[in-house]
């Protein structure tokens, strides 16, 4: 990601409609998650950016997190959220079947993240029962002046995802759009701003905002997530993939626990 959002993140994510919005839906697929002996759930976050899920989680949980950059770590280490690795999505510095639950933030979409080998990474260091949990950005005509400030590559369909997953070995608990309420609202927002979508000087749209407009915000996410209607489109695409008891490594990807041990755990 442009290592400039890094700060943006860090100073409105505790608090941000947007990230507290996925936070909770993040919670909701944690729960009946059982781990074996009652030991803690273990919780990745497989780019964590600057932690802050990891920090706010409101689930019990052993929680640890994975970010190339050096921005994002350092911002991460403020906080209490857990043990930090910096390392890529590609080649996670975990044995295999380590965690309950993998999460996956608007990671898969960046410019230099191979899609495939990250999936099959988490699905890898998943126990079987285990869930990845995936967010990414939806349609890639909605693409404007925020994918260009934090680098997107792509923008997906709801399909690609569960296919993604499927690939991996994973079963789909769940393959839907987010953010639908908002979504006109939004698009047409976006589609006003087409064409002005190069690197050089783009903005994103990650910043405070008053928080009478916070709250309302939220509460309309919360009304969403309280409808569970299955809407045909929305901002985002979240799917829940869960790994098979029965199931048998798929990654295609060589030696990756030898060059996971070589990243360092901070």
């Amino acid at each position: 990601m442009n290592p400039a959002e890094y700060a943006a993140m860090f100073a409105v994510e505790d608090r941000h409609w947007w990230y507290v919005g996925v936070r909770r839906e993040v919670e909701r697929w944690l729960v009946g998650l059982r781990p074996a002996g009652g030991r803690p759930l273990r919780v990745l976050d497989a780019g964590c950016g600057t932690g802050g899920l990891l920090a706010n989680l409101r689930t019990p949980a052993w929680r640890a997190g994975v970010e190339i950059s050096s921005d994002g770590i350092r911002f991460a280490r403020t906080r209490r959220g857990g043990v930090l690795a910096q390392a890529s999505v590609a080649a996670l510095p975990f044995p295999d079947e380590t965690f309950d639950a993998v999460v996956s933030i608007d990671v898969l979409c960046h410019a230099g993240v191979e899609e495939r080998q990250a999936v099959e990474e988490a699905a890898r260091v998943l126990r079987p029962g285990g869930r990845l949990l995936v967010q990414v950005p939806a349609f890639d005509w909605l693409r404007g002046r925020h994918d260009a400030a934090v680098w997107t590559k792509r923008r997906y369909r709801r399909a690609e995802i569960t296919t993604l997953l499927s690939g991996a070995g994973l079963e789909t608990r769940r393959s839907a759009y987010r953010n639908s309420l908002l979504f006109p609202a939004a698009a047409i927002a976006r589609l006003a701003k087409r064409g002005r979508s190069s690197r050089e000087g783009a903005r994103s749209d990650v910043r405070a905002v008053p928080a009478p407009i916070n709250r309302i915000l939220s509460g309309i996410l919360a009304l969403e997530r309280r409808l569970r209607v299955p809407f045909p489109f929305g901002l985002s695409v979240f799917c829940v993939g869960e790994k098979p008891m029965n199931s048998v490594l798929r990654s295609t990807i060589p030696d990756t626990a030898s060059a996971g041990q070589k990243r360092k755990v901070v």
